[in-house]
């Protein structure tokens, strides 16, 4: 997925943030990257993996 300036500058307006012309196309860029990473690991197949919150099995340990 492919994000434009006007779609940066809008998320960044939503977050109150003021983004100069060379930020807005780098993280047009970085963004949109990200967002291609995401939609190849939609395309994972999962089909026989079992949901998990956690790998590890650790419940409640706690410091001493």
């Amino acid at each position: 997925m492919k994000l434009n300036q006007k779609q940066i500058q809008h998320i960044a307006n939503l977050a109150r943030l003021e983004l100069t012309e060379e930020e807005l196309k780098k993280y047009s860029n970085q963004l949109s990257d990200i967002l291609s990473y995401i939609n190849q690991l939609k395309e994972a197949d999962t089909t026989n993996v079992e949901p998990t919150a956690q790998v590890t099995g650790m419940e409640n340990i706690f410091r001493e």
